[in-house]
This record gives structure tokens, C-alpha cells and sequence, in this order.
């Protein structure tokens, strides 16, 4: 413990109050143990020692083979979590495995097939639930089958006082009507003694598993409380899915970690798009609180605010990345905040008391959908700042001009397609949409880091042709759904003008753009001459107070450091595969800062022409000599 306090009175000057939280719970300045190093999901660590200086020499000190390949289409997404030296993350395959984090050395390994679970994996990674007088500190894990349990954060032991003999099943009652498995969108959120989670609950078919966030007592076992994402009779803002709309209701859920203010005890959830996502004549009204942004009370999961970034979502905009807690310095005054990227393009600010856009916002016009019936909302709601992070839409000119016959393909794609601007919908006819399904914000959301006062965002701008085609869904209901085809010239390099990948830094206290530039790059377009592209990316980056902002996340299998103050890439290493992740930084016992990211053998989900390849999913770590 005096270790803990003593690096918590050395770090504390460098870090804001919206970020003191990780701390404040016993942590040390050097560890990293939340998805985004605090509850806030700032992604910023205290450590100095790496800098713009000597970023030039890190080199690879370890990296740890999980010998899994990826079961997930998008690749091993998990980010680990490192505290008091121990490194803790789960395997595409099923266990959860204890590493040095100085050394890579195996501590402890746990396989979840020795307690009958399925061997699925954990989406992102693991939670640490601090210790308290006599009960040691515990791994909170949630696995794809909708299984909750807990281990010794020192031996791996499974803690077995925990719900029925160490294991709660949370698609009990629940799942019961709709079959299959209750897959956790997210690794749990601790608030407490409390594990917050919810469901992913797919993108089509009206009846289903619902998303509603649900809180257990980490004690017991025992459910505490249930927020449901469709209203119901009697409840607030019920009304706007139709009649009788929230019966059996599949969705919204949340897919992207929740994000918890431990000082106002308030949990911050990303919710997703409804069902059917394509088509909404099931669902006729806003569909509050699909697409949305919710605070709720973390003890009661009473609604304190919520904010719908899409009315009626028809976009597949679901809102796709964890909140980031910040500070805003404005008119004199210090404001408690709330970053959110969204699919949609845009970055929006909030109020983190009443959720109300701290620079503006309004409704504007957007084009109207053609569907049989279609009840499409006839406005949409814009930031007034900062401006868009992605492109919104585009004309014939602002193709792809890197060869003759890039031009002439994607001219004649471009004319056989509607684009009407933003929020172009999926039309009976081929469209085009900017951003693309796969959206402008990554689920890797905002870094901020509180000296600087930047929040940084990494984006792509890539564009995606659909039609809407008659479809049956699971529950024999007559819908209809995109058909997606790539927007892509005939080598598989995207049809719109570069850049197709960039990270930017925006400053927190006017809502300016400090600086933006490409991020990846295709190297046989760079030895042709053509400037840096940029590369389709999904992932996050971090930033750390020594000045450097880390992030691998793009296509092109590679790791790199930027000047967080300018922009500049300073160092980059390519790895076997991408690295489709959201990295971390710590130090040692031995002093020592380490900086490691993932690379997996994920599935291409951007077309990219050079694919992930074949391997298993592997952990690499960097310190300076």
C-alpha cells in the first residue's frame, strides 16, 4: 500500500481531476488497469520516460504467443491490463492467462472449458476488481456465452462463493423465450462492489434478446438492477417504437466498454442501433434510446440523461466506441464533459451533468429513405463544433485519382449510385453513404490527454454502395436489408479522394482542430510517389504525459508513435499481421516503461488488398534500451 500511495502523490500533479479516478482506487502511476487505463476511458498514462526524443530506439524486449488463432471475423481485439507487474488478458479460445509484465514470463493460466464453459473468449479483455481488507484482488471475467465468474488475481483460482459454485448465468431468465446464447458486448465495468454489462443483441430481427445494461452484485452474484433500452409502459420517454413496439423488443445493446465516473457514481453506455436496422416500419418514432448516449446511476441504473446522436436509425450508425471523460476549460469556467466519436463522422462534446452539446448543435434536413412505408426521421442532429472527423459525402470530382483507370471505375460507380449528402440512406435503388457502414469513428473512441488539452480521434473515410433487397428475417417477418458493395477501384484501393485513414488532435477548451494527418499508408502507392493515403483503421490509440501518442490500428500491419503535440510520425514498426487493438503503456518494478499492442490473424474487414494472413494471436512489447 505505500508503494500505491507514493506513486499516486507522484503522478497526481500530472494528470487532471477527470482522470484521477484509476488512481484514487489504489492503482499505482504505472500501471494500466482499465481497457483505457482509468474508468473514464481517457487512454492517457502519467509516464514520461518514452519521449519525441528517443522514441527512435524502442525495440521489442518480449512477445507472447497465444497459439489461438482469431474466431472473430474482425480479428483479437483484446487489450490487456497490467497491475502491480502482472499482465492479465483472455484468448480468443478461452483462457485467461497471467503474465511478467517485465519478462512475458507465465504466471497462471486459466482454461474456462475446466468449469463447462464453451472455450469463446472474452470480448476486449478482463476486469480487476481492487482488493478490500480481507478478500483478495479478483479478475472479473465475462465470456461470449454469457457466463460471469471471478479469479484470484494471484493464483487464478476460481472463486467458487461466487454465484453457483463460482459461476452466474446471465441469459438465465432471460434467454429463455429466444434460445442461444447472452453474449456480453463488453468486458464488465466495476463500480464498487457492482459489475455492469449488456448484451449484444445483433442487427436484425424484431423479436430477441434485449440489450438492457444489467448490474450484479460482485458478492453474490445476485442481479441488482435492469435499464430497459426499449421504455415500457410507465417508464420515461416510453412511446416512439409504435404500439406495443417494446414487446419482446430484440435490442438496443452496446457492443464498446462502459465508461464510469467514480466520482459522481454515474456509468456512461454506448448503445447501439435498432432492429430491423435497415428498415423501420416495425419501429415507427426516435426509437429512444437506440443510437444513443446513456448516463444512468451506477447503484440504482436510474436514467439521469441521455443524448440520441441518430433519430430512427436506418444507417446502421450505431453508436460504436466507449466515452471518453474529459474536462472543458470555457468562459472562465471548468466543465465536466464527455467525448463520444460516432459512426456517423462526428465527435461529439457533452455536458457530463445534463448532456447537452457544450459548443451547439441543431437539426438539419437530411434526405428521405424510399422503402414501402418507410417512416424516416425528416432531420438529424449535427454538432455545430468541432467539425466533421470524416467524410460526410462527395461529388464525381473528388474521386480517387491514382491512376487512368482508377478514375474512369470509380466515375462510373459514382454515376450509377445516389449520394444526396449526409445521412444518404440505403435506398431501393444503389446509394452511396459517407461514412460507410463500417463508420468514420472507430470503436476505438477518443484518447485525452489533460496537459495538452487535446482529444484525439482516428477516423477513416471510406465509402460503401447498398441497395435495400427484400429479406426474411429469423422471425418470419417480411423486412428488407442492404446489399453492400465495396466502393473500390478494380485493384481494391477505395474510389473516394485520400485521405482514407487519418488521426487529428482537437482541442478540448474551443472545439479547433490542432492538427490532422493521415494515418497509414499503402506502401506500394507510396513507392509509387503518391503522398501518404492513409489507411482504413479500427482500433484506438493512447497517449502518455512524455509526449507521444501510440496507436497501431490500421491495415497495413503497423505500430507507430506520433508527436502528440504536432502530429509528426516519429517511429513505426510493422508487425506479422494487424494489430486491430487499442495499445497500453506501463512501468516495470524494474523502472522500466514498456509500451505493447496485439497483432491477430483476424479476417479483412476493410477489403484492404493486402489481407490479414494466416497465424495465431500474439502480444508484442517495446521498451527503450
Amino acid at each position: 500500500m505505500k508503494k500505491y500511495i507514493r506513486n499516486l502523490l507522484l503522478g497526481a500533479a500530472a494528470i487532471s481531476a477527470s482522470s484521477l479516478s484509476s488512481l484514487a482506487a489504489g492503482f499505482a502511476t504505472g500501471d494500466w488497469p482499465y481497457f483505457g487505463n482509468d474508468p473514464g476511458e481517457t487512454k492517457f498514462s502519467p509516464l514520461t520516460q518514452m519521449t519525441p526524443a528517443n522514441v527512435k530506439s524502442l525495440k521489442q524486449v518480449w512477445h507472447y504467443d497465444t497459439q489461438d488463432p482469431s474466431i472473430n471475423p474482425r480479428g483479437w481485439e483484446v487489450s490487456p491490463i497490467v497491475i502491480d507487474d502482472i499482465m492479465y488478458f483472455p484468448t480468443a479460445r478461452g483462457k485467461i492467462i497471467a503474465l511478467n509484465a517485465e519478462t512475458g514470463r507465465e504466471i497462471w493460466i486459466f482454461d474456462e472449458k475446466t468449469i463447462g464453459i464453451k472455450g469463446v473468449g472474452s470480448r476486449w479483455g478482463v476486469s480487476y476488481w481492487p482488493a478490500e481488507g480481507k478478500r483478495p484482488a479478483r479478475i472479473v471475467v465475462a465470456t461470449n456465452d454469457g457466463h460471469l465468474f471471478q479469479l484470484d488475481a494471484k493464483t487464478g483460482a476460481l472463486y467458487k462463493k461466487f454465484g453457483n459454485d463460482g459461476l452466474v448465468e446471465m441469459g438465465a431468465g432471460v434467454m429463455d423465450r429466444f434460445g442461444g446464447d447472452y453474449r456480453p458486448g463488453q468486458t464488465p465495468a466495476i463500480y464498487k462492489n457492482i459489475a455492469i454489462i449488456t448484451a449484444l443483441s445483433g442487427e436484425n430481427g424484431r423479436y430477441g434478446v434485449p440489450g438492457d445494461p444489467r448490474a450484479f452484485d460482485l458478492v453474490t452474484g445476485k442481479e441488482l438492477w435492469r435499464f430497459h433500452t426499449v421504455p415500457r409502459p410507465g417508464e420515461p420517454n416510453f412511446g416512439d417504437w409504435g404500439p406495443n413496439g417494446w414487446q419482446d423488443r430484440r435490442g438496443p445493446g452496446s457492443w464498446v466498454p462502459i465508461t464510469v465516473d467514480q466520482g459522481t457514481g454515474t456509468i456512461f453506455i454506448a448503445l447501439g442501433q435498432p432492429t430491423d436496422q435497415d428498415y423501420g416500419i416495425a419501429r415507427p418514432g426516435n426509437n429512444t434510446y437506440s443510437s444513443s448516449l446513456l448516463a444512468l446511476d451506477a447503484v440504482t441504473g436510474r436514467l439521469k440523461w441521455f443524448y440520441q446522436f441518430t433519430h430512427h436509425d436506418l444507417y446502421d450508425y450505431d453508436t460504436n466506441a466507449a466515452p471518453t471523460l474529459i474536462d472543458v476549460r470555457k468562459d472562465g469556467r471548468t466543465i465536466a464533459a464527455v467525448a463520444q466519436t460516432t459512426k456517423a463522422g462526428f465527435l461529439w462534446i457533452l455536458d457530463r451533468a445534463t448532456g447537452k452539446p457544450i459548443y451547439g448543435a441543431e437539426e438539419r434536413p437530411v434526405p428521405a429513405a424510399d422503402a414501402p412505408g418507410e417512416p424516416s426521421s425528416p432531420t438529424q442532429p449535427f454538432p455545430l463544433k468541432p467539425v466533421p472527423v470524416a467524410r460526410l459525402s462527395m461529388t464525381r470530382d473528388e474521386v480517387s485519382r491514382i491512376s487512368p483507370e482508377t478514375i474512369k471505375s470509380c466515375q462510373v460507380q459514382y454515376d450509377t449510385a445516389t449520394q444526396e449528402g449526409p445521412y444518404t440512406p440505403h435506398l431501393m435503388e444503389y446509394s452511396l453513404l459517407f461514412p460507410s457502414n463500417e463508420g468514420g469513428g472507430s470503436w476505438g473512441g477518443a484518447t485525452f490527454d489533460p496537459n495538452l488539452r487535446y482529444i484525439f480521434v482516428n477516423t477513416r473515410s471510406l465509402g460503401t454502395k447498398a441497395i435495400l433487397q427484400p429479406y426474411r428475417s429469423s422471425n418470419r417477418l417480411n423486412s428488407y436489408a442492404k446489399r453492400l458493395l465495396p466502393f473500390d477501384d478494380p485493384q481494391g484501393y477505395p474510389c473516394s479522394a485520400p485521405p482514407w485513414g487519418e488521426i487529428m488532435a482537437i482541442n478540448a477548451d474551443t472545439a479547433e482542430v490542432m492538427w490532422r494527418v493521415p494515418l497509414g499508408e499503402y506502401k506500394e502507392l507510396t513507392a509509387r510517389g503518391i503522398p501518404k493515403t492513409g489507411a482504413p483503421n479500427a482500433g484506438g490509440s493512447i497517449a502518455t504525459a512524455g509526449g507521444l501518442l501510440f496507436v497501431g490500428a490500421t491495415t497495413d500491419r503497423t505500430f507507430r508513435a506520433f508527436d502528440s503535440r504536432t502530429g509528426a510520425e516519429l517511429w513505426s514498426v510493422e508487425l506479422p499481421n494487424n494489430s486491430i487493438a487499442t495499445p497500453m503503456t506501463y512501468q516495470g518494478r524494474n523502472g522500466k516503461q514498456y509500451v505493447a499492442t496485439e497483432f491477430s490473424a483476424g479476417l479483412n474487414i476493410f477489403n484492404h488488398p493486402r489481407p490479414a494472413s494466416q497465424g495465431t494471436n500474439q502480444i508484442v512489447v517495446y521498451a527503450l534500451p
